[in-house]
């Protein structure tokens, strides 16, 4: 029996320290590295496909490194959260040629430090900004001043070199159940297709998997994955750096009900922070995005602000609510306020179905696909070239 066990557990500490193995080899691609950023940079660039450099929740750095090789190409930029990732060149004017540089959970001091970075060091190309203010997830309402921002490849590097993944959180990430569960996947697939080993070898050494072909609504497109996850789904930034959404849900009208609901209970996170400060947005990050705008414009260049979408009926289900109705009008009142202090317009695009927007171009409450922005923007600017645009919060509709 003795032998047995001993056995027994010899077997599986060998599998644990085979699964260890691989998952830290994996590891070293999925927590994100300098070499596989650089890859799937370049590989965009000479491909214009779909890709991003992982971990899919971290991937500024490759941002930072695909504006570095579109800026002789662009004269505009998007920036913000992921709330703004739908938001494609298509949509926006013709004569706009633009890379989206949203990033998943870009807090408004980021964006405002993004913003003064490129009136700084980039105005002679970028003319136009297009920037999220984001009131729904509390980002405008967060404590704290506006850090500074380096948009260069260089800081991409540094970020790396001084900032190494601690090798706790390497173990840790190696031997969590969403890593084992990815492995078995990844080891099953290997052994269904006909050359085991060299599929083995492509899966652990290569930096990034095989090419493959992708179609969605903006036509046929090369796709190649650098994380460990996310394979084969066609995944990642377009060219243009707009997010694909691909195997995301989209809503029904039922959910978008239901979801509203639940956005405006007291523990909703879409409530937690909005009346915090009584619906007063942090007035430094005003401040410097005010400062930004008028030094961008004394160059020549121009900022539109956006309150991102959300789904429809979301908006209006909070104003039933009294004291949520008070701080979002607060809220709104002084963006409004501050929009014609500095002659820039903000597109309030929270009650998108008054640009007719419906459930299914949202995933969920706070991320519309590019068919509702499209919506959006397209009235905005139809109102803007007609002369119906003021300076101040938009609202189509609203004189």
């Amino acid at each position: 029996m003795s032998r047995y066990l001993t056995v027994l557990l010899g077997a599986l500490g060998l599998m644990l320290a085979l699964i260890l193995a691989l998952n830290l080899m994996l590891g070293d691609r999925g927590l994100g590295n300098l070499q596989s950023t650089r890859e799937a940079s370049k590989w965009q660039q000479a491909t214009r496909g779909v890709t991003y450099a992982p971990p899919v929740g971290h991937t500024g750095p490759f941002k930072v490194l695909r504006l570095a090789d579109r800026l002789p190409e662009i004269n505009a930029v998007v920036l913000g959260s992921s709330t703004l990732m739908g938001v494609t060149q298509a949509l926006l004017p013709a004569d706009w040629r633009t890379y989206n540089l949203t990033v998943t959970g870009n807090a408004t001091a980021s964006i405002a430090g993004e913003a003064r970075y490129i009136e700084q060091h980039f105005s002679d190309q970028v003319r136009w900004m297009l920037a999220g203010l984001d009131w729904s997830v509390g980002m405008i309402y967060q404590p704290g001043a506006v850090g500074v921002v380096d948009l260069s490849p260089q800081a991409v590097d540094r970020a790396y070199s001084e900032n190494p993944v601690p090798l706790r959180k390497r173990l840790e990430d190696a031997l969590s159940w969403p890593r084992v569960s990815n492995l078995a996947g990844i080891v099953t697939a290997a052994f269904i297709k006909i050359n085991i080993i060299n599929n083995l070898q492509h899966t652990f050494f290569d930096v990034g998997s095989a090419e493959y072909r992708c179609a969605d609504s903006t036509g046929s497109f090369v796709a190649r994955d650098f994380d460990v996850i996310n394979r084969g789904l066609c995944r990642g930034y377009r060219y243009d750096g707009s997010w694909t959404f691909a195997n995301d849900s989209r809503l029904t009208p039922a959910q978008a009900a239901t979801l509203s609901i639940a956005a405006a209970a007291p523990s909703s996170k879409y409530t937690r922070l909005l009346c915090a400060m009584q619906g007063e947005p942090n007035a430094d990050y005003l401040q410097h995005l005010g400062e930004t705008v008028q030094r961008f414009a004394a160059k020549g260049g121009h900022m539109i602000f956006m309150l991102p979408a959300l789904a429809p009926g979301m908006e209006a289900t909070l104003r039933k609510m009294p004291h949520w109705a008070a701080c979002l009008d607060r809220t709104k009142a002084t963006l409004n306020a501050w929009a014609r202090r500095y002659h820039v317009n903000i597109i309030d695009a929270g009650a998108s179905e008054r640009y007719g927007c419906v459930a299914a171009e949202f995933s969920d409450e706070h991320h519309a696909y590019p068919e509702c922005n499209q919506r959006v923007l397209q009235r905005f600017f139809r109102d803007v070239d007609a002369g119906l645009v003021g300076t101040g919060l938009y609202l189509p509709g609203a004189a």
